[in-house]
């Protein structure tokens, strides 16, 4: 049995990661903080910014498969604090890259829309990334870094991903909205930022049947649909019988960190592997509403 390694084992996406891939591979999970992560995942502690950590947990576990999840992921907050930013997203990938080349491991390391500049939307795998934050531009150069190491490599690209969250999670776009609407508060969304939203178990399901990888490949991971953060909202509210007078669209929201305009990411790569197909936002809803106790 191949062993995997997920690092960011306790955020939203690592701790599916764990329980899907529990069948099939002899899991090990990994993060700065390991309370969250159940024993029989083997809890490790790490941090990515430090490289002898990174270097001596991959050597000590020897994984085949190692996901990188981990990341800084507060675009406003990667503005304050550019040099944590870069330690976390830029060297953090280099150091787990290393390490594998070390052991002959390969790697999934999760990317995001934020490198494009949303000029033009529809972004497809051979188009020229030009980030324009500090989030998006050290995302990238973690990228570049890995794949300067030359080991088998899948570079997965996501947009938004949601879901219903962990107790013990933070909230996500989708359930921070469904919790206000749910106690009737007024939202007010931004009628631009064109995404492609994924759902959180699309993506794990993607990366589960496509794990036996033995070249390295940059994919566009992420739902079929691309839509505004206000229309999302408004499929939301249809979708679990709310009220859309909760609902109230700006043109601008203040925002230390600059968002691409139109950042959705073309799918036609994966769509053509034929292995799974991610859902579309009704579809998606219509599954999260059916696994919710709470919905109406």
């Amino acid at each position: 049995m191949e062993k995997i390694l997920i690092i960011g084992a306790n955020g939203f996406l690592g701790r599916r990661l764990l329980y899907r891939f529990q069948d099939e591979f002899d899991v090990y999970g990994a993060d700065l903080i390991t309370t969250g992560i159940h024993e029989k995942y083997h809890p490790n502690y790490i941090d990515i910014t430090k490289k002898t950590v990174v270097h001596d947990l991959i050597n000590n576990i020897k994984p085949n498969l190692t996901i990188l999840t981990a990341a800084m992921t507060d675009v406003d907050a990667c503005e304050d604090f550019p040099e944590k930013a870069r330690k976390i997203n830029t060297d953090g990938p280099l150091f787990v890259a290393e390490a594998l080349k070390e052991i002959g491991g390969r790697m999934i390391h999760i990317s995001t829309d934020f490198i494009f500049d949303g000029e033009k939307g529809d972004y497809n795998e051979k188009d020229i990334p030009k980030p324009i934050s500090i989030y998006g531009k050290t995302k990238l150069e973690g990228e570049n870094n890995v794949l300067k190491q030359k080991i088998p490599t899948l570079i997965c690209r996501t947009s938004v991903l949601f879901g219903w969250p962990e107790v013990d999670q933070r909230h996500n776009f989708f359930s921070w909205a469904y919790e206000n609407l749910s106690q009737n508060k007024e939202l007010k969304i931004i009628s631009g930022q064109i995404t492609t939203p994924t759902l959180v178990d699309d993506l794990v399901e993607f990366l589960y049947q496509n794990s036996n990888f033995t070249q390295t490949e940059i994919y566009h991971t992420c739902g079929c649909e691309s839509i505004s953060r206000f229309d999302f909202i408004l499929k939301l509210i249809r979708n679990f019988n709310f009220d859309e007078n909760l609902l109230k669209e700006v043109d601008f929201f203040p925002q230390k960190a600059k968002r691409p305009n139109n950042s959705s990411l073309n799918t036609s790569k994966i769509q053509k592997l034929g292995k799974y197909k991610f859902r579309n936002i009704n579809q998606s809803f219509q599954y999260l509403k059916a696994k919710s106790k709470n919905s109406k």
